[in-house]
């Protein structure tokens, strides 16, 4: 877990995120130096002290026992920020949220509409990449068409807040201890930072990654508490996988989206959506719930880490149920044929970042029990083995079974011990490198169309 220093290796973004952190909580309003982080030499040297601090942490607190839950504490932290803001990400979740259901409560809560919030922070996410405040003076050339300064101020209580504010905040999170790396950072619900900036009222923007997931992903956290939240959100992003699914189609591999059936007088539904081919199909369910912070901080097990995973357990449970009915030639329109190979996917909007298998260990034993107290076959598990797949590795996965068929890709991943447990990006870039080449943008065409509805902003 050490790390080296900054004469031969450069910052990281979560280690900027930490920093940043750090001189919140640590600064003064008025302190006269010499000394300035702005000099490479004084920026680099705090830096490896903090890197020093973080690594006497990990001696101490880090063994043999819990290792593999500090590597997925790291997958937590670091993995996000090497997934670099991107088109597909951003229309990812402007196509979930922007449907009538979402939208509403969207500017109900933050009192914007989706394209709205897009709209700003588009305009402000492109300023800070070019310098990191903006004056408060200065925040009449963002009102254009209809935006003006109520929807600008809107948006600002949506992503500021003043830096006493954080400061008061960042210090009753803070922990000197195997959390001081992974406590809540505050500047990722308000990423942007009122402050005096060169004696100016301005608005800065330490780090415009956390605005863009703040418009984007972090929406979630916004609104989710909200009546009838989790089915429409749910029933979205279901949408939005069958338009993967579809997008993708090249004609070689046929679809079937959830379908009502019942057995004896209980309404049951199908898995969300099958793909298949002549001898394969993927059962795939899809979940939005994420982990919950408290998971992704724990060093030792618990019972938090616990709780969540028996989560997982329970989706996998559920999606075994409906194949044992698919198998007792119970769906309605993909009727059960002996030879064909299943492969179920729980298809999650966000990364688990289940790496390693003492986690997974966990979710299998917890399933072997469910399925116990429900007398299904208990090798359902070795036979048809489940993947746990996020909606980023999905949109790679269906273009290259495209190509490759769904058994030749599914079956040399999920019958190698080895490999089965690596993420799918991962699997796809060492076992198939030439199809991987011919991966797209699926939704070029529409990110076109958005953007453009955006800039024009016609409502």
């Amino acid at each position: 877990m050490h790390l080296k220093d900054t004469r031969s290796w450069g910052p990281n973004e979560w280690e900027l995120e930490l920093l940043t952190k750090e001189i919140i909580i640590n600064s003064q309003d008025r302190y006269p130096s010499s000394k300035s982080l702005k000099k490479w030499s004084y920026f680099s040297n705090t830096l490896n002290k903090l890197r020093h601090l973080c690594n006497e942490i990990a001696k101490t607190f880090i063994d043999k026992n819990n290792v593999t839950n500090e590597l997925n504490r790291i997958a937590f932290r670091q993995f996000p920020w090497q997934s670099r803001p991107s088109k597909k990400f951003l229309v990812r979740y402007y196509k979930i949220f922007n449907v009538p259901t979402l939208n509403n409560l969207v500017k109900k809560i933050i009192g914007l509409t989706v394209n709205e919030l897009y709209f700003i922070g588009l305009a402000f996410g492109g300023d800070y990449l070019k310098k990191p405040e903006i004056s408060i003076l200065d925040l009449d050339r963002f009102y254009i068409n209809k935006i003006g300064p109520n929807r600008i101020s809107k948006f600002l209580e949506f992503t500021s807040k003043d830096i006493s504010f954080l400061k008061d905040n960042m210090i009753a999170e803070q922990e000197i201890n195997d959390k001081l790396e992974y406590s809540y950072n505050y500047l990722k619900a308000y990423p942007i930072v009122r402050m005096l900036y060169r004696k100016e009222e301005s608005l800065v923007c330490p780090l415009p990654t956390l605005l863009f997931w703040r418009i984007t992903s972090g929406l979630y956290y916004e609104i989710c508490k909200e009546k009838d939240f989790g089915v429409n959100f749910g029933n979205s992003f279901q949408k939005y996988v069958g338009e993967v699914i579809e997008k993708a189609n090249n004609k070689t591999i046929d679809y079937i989206k959830e379908e009502e059936y019942h057995v004896h007088k209980n309404r049951k539904d199908t898995v969300d959506w099958i793909v298949y081919d002549r001898d394969s199909a993927l059962f795939i369910e899809c979940k939005t719930k994420r982990m919950i912070l408290p998971t992704k901080l724990q060093l030792k097990e618990n019972s938090i880490i616990k709780k969540e995973l028996d989560k997982m357990a329970e989706i996998i449970f559920q999606i075994y149920k409906s194949i044992d009915d698919y198998r007792n030639n119970l769906y309605p329109s993909f009727k059960y044929e002996k030879n064909r190979q299943i492969y179920p996917i729980i298809l999650t909007l966000e990364n688990w970042f289940l790496i390693g298998n003492k986690r997974l260990d966990i979710v299998n034993e917890m399933v072997v029990e469910k399925l116990s107290n429900k007398n299904l076959p208990l090798d359902y598990l070795y036979k048809i083995p489940y993947s746990i797949c996020s909606m980023e590795e999905f949109e790679i996965l269906i273009q290259i079974l495209q190509i490759t068929g769904i058994k030749e890709f599914m079956s040399k991943r999920v019958f190698d011990k080895e490999k089965n447990t690596w993420p799918f990006d991962t699997f796809i870039i060492d076992e198939f490198p030439n199809e991987s080449r011919k991966l797209k943008f699926l939704f070029s065409e529409e990110a076109d169309e958005i953007f453009f509805t955006i800039s024009k902003y016609t409502f």
